[in-house]
């Protein structure tokens, strides 16, 4: 059932396990991560992206994922990710959403904390969970390129209180060394600065960029703060080589798009179960 996101992390950091928030981009692949967390007994976030807007109806795609979520009797969020403007974060509000993420990490920290202060307050309001960002986490090839853009944009566990008093939010995503995208090379985690984060602030921390972070540095990251994760990447990637795999062998003749569709669920389904046992969140519903 829909529930606050604020609700499935507070529990998660009392147990020390970490959510998975897992982006869809339509139906077929909601209903496969839903299916994997109905199967696991995992509590579980839905997420969709503002860059997602454009791909399906947004307010049908919010409208379908709520039903879904509501006939199954494990807890079951929805988040706007990446919102960008307050008008995404206020249609994402209306369209129904049980929680919205405003990334304003590109923006000059006072702007960002006004910013997210005013969503705060429109989205408590209606009992709308936010998470905010300080911080800067990356994309693919800055690890290989710019590695010291990484360090630069790591999250100041002094700039976090400041921020986290300021807005009230009630997740903070932080930058510790992961990064959006593909890697170029090993990623290092900065467990002790996720430390320092968690001790100041007090709130359920996120990771961004989880995809192929490695499973042991995404688990230890639970026992250090870290209450949800994000995964996208790793899950179109799994349904992308389903798709070359049937092209490939030539399979495709033979198949409908329903059928093309069900393969990528299915990829989707498979994904989010594997980081869902990396989480420690099965059984946890």
């Amino acid at each position: 059932m829909l529930q606050p996101m604020r609700d499935l992390l507070q529990r998660a950091k009392a147990g020390r396990y970490a959510v998975g928030s897992f982006d869809v981009p339509n139906l077929e692949t909601a209903h496969g991560v839903l299916s994997a967390a109905h199967e696991l007994r995992s509590p579980v976030i839905l997420a969709i992206p503002e860059s997602f807007f454009t791909l399906t109806g947004f307010e049908p795609l919010v409208q379908a994922i709520s039903f879904m979520a509501n006939q199954l009797p494990i807890p079951v969020a929805t988040l706007l990710d990446h919102g960008k403007s307050r008008d995404s974060v206020v249609r994402a509000i209306r369209a129904g959403m049980t929680s919205v993420m405003f990334d304003g990490s590109a923006l000059p920290e006072d702007e960002n904390t006004r910013l997210t202060r005013e969503i705060v307050d429109i989205a408590h309001a209606v009992g709308v969970s936010v998470e905010g960002e300080i911080g800067v986490v990356g994309r693919g090839a800055v690890y290989h390129e710019r590695p010291e853009l990484v360090q630069q944009g790591l999250t100041d566990p002094r700039d976090a209180l400041v921020f986290v008093e300021a807005t009230g939010v009630d997740a903070l995503a932080v930058a510790v060394g992961t990064i959006h995208g593909h890697y170029t090379s090993e990623p290092t985690i900065h467990y002790d600065l996720l430390d320092r984060i968690a001790s100041a602030t007090g709130l359920p921390l996120v990771l961004h960029g989880g995809s192929s972070t490695g499973d042991h540095r995404l688990a230890k990251s639970t026992a250090h703060g870290v209450c949800k994760v994000n995964i996208y990447t790793d899950m179109s990637t799994a349904a992308m080589k389903r798709l070359e795999d049937i092209f490939a062998t030539g399979h495709h003749h033979e198949m409908r798009a329903n059928d093309l569709l069900g393969e990528v669920k299915l990829a989707f389904q498979k994904t989010a179960a594997h980081y869902i046992h990396v989480f420690g969140s099965a059984g946890q519903a």
